[in-house]
């Protein structure tokens, strides 16, 4: 199956890796960028994409925004990857409303009603949802907690979408363990802890947009939300494992 699929936060890092793997596999792409407007068209022009922008934490122009990706697309949209994340730090006592409010709207909000943009259109009778997710979903501490808050909220988002829009849209989620440097971690620092699951070896971004691939063409899968973490949700920890290495 063959689908057109919008892409958030789809110019770098996981997102652009997930496109990658979704255009090789010969799906027709819209990428979603905010400010990464140059390499969101670098990529678009290797992949024979198109692009569309939008700031996902303005919750009042996803509808237009999801317009404006079907109009750029020139045709239906049946494939929706909300991998868009912002990965800021904080953590309680410390808790900026304007953060919360930003991280947990581009977090939750954002997918959620692009999920329900994509069920109102008329002439889409069979789409796939697939929201990108963390381990820490399954995994807590207080490290990222903005950012974690979001998370969690579309976590339980994916399996009342799946309740509310099925049989026509199939809506999952895909949680990643480590997959690549966050912050100032350095590349000593990511290495040492990219092994600390019960696989002791690195997820790899190949291996997350392989479980996307996988759930936006599955047939029997619904509101399931798959871990690709090499079992680091297993081991409790008090803070990020992006920490991990540090004195």
């Amino acid at each position: 199956m063959i689908r057109t699929v919008l892409v958030t936060g789809a110019a770098k890092r996981l997102g652009a890796a997930i496109a990658r793997r979704l255009a090789a596999d010969g799906h027709r792409l819209v990428l979603h960028y905010n400010g990464s407007g140059e390499a969101a068209q670098a990529l678009a022009r290797d992949l024979d994409a198109v692009c569309v922008q939008g700031d996902l934490s303005d919750l009042d122009a996803i509808d237009a925004l999801f317009l404006r990706a079907r109009i750029a697309a020139g045709r239906p949209i049946d494939g929706l990857v909300n991998s868009a994340s912002a990965f800021t730090f904080d953590r309680p006592p410390v808790i900026d409303p304007a953060l919360m409010t930003r991280l947990t709207a581009i977090g939750a909000g954002a997918p959620a009603m692009l999920a329900a943009a994509l069920a109102r259109q008329d002439d889409v009778t069979d789409g796939a949802v697939v929201n990108l997710l963390d381990q820490k979903v399954a995994n807590l501490n207080p490290d990222f907690f903005s950012y974690s808050c979001g998370k969690i909220a579309l976590a339980g988002a994916t399996v009342m979408l799946a309740q509310a829009l099925g049989p026509r849209i199939a809506v999952n989620a895909v949680s990643p363990g480590l997959t690549l440097p966050s912050g100032d971690q350095s590349a000593e620092e990511f290495a040492t802890a990219a092994s600390k699951n019960l696989l002791r070896r690195p997820v790899g971004a190949e291996a997350v947009a392989g479980a996307v691939a996988f759930l936006l063409t599955a047939r029997a899968v619904q509101g399931q939300n798959l871990f690709v973490d090499c079992g680091q949700r297993f081991l409790a920890r008090d803070r990020d494992v992006m920490f991990e290495g540090r004195a």
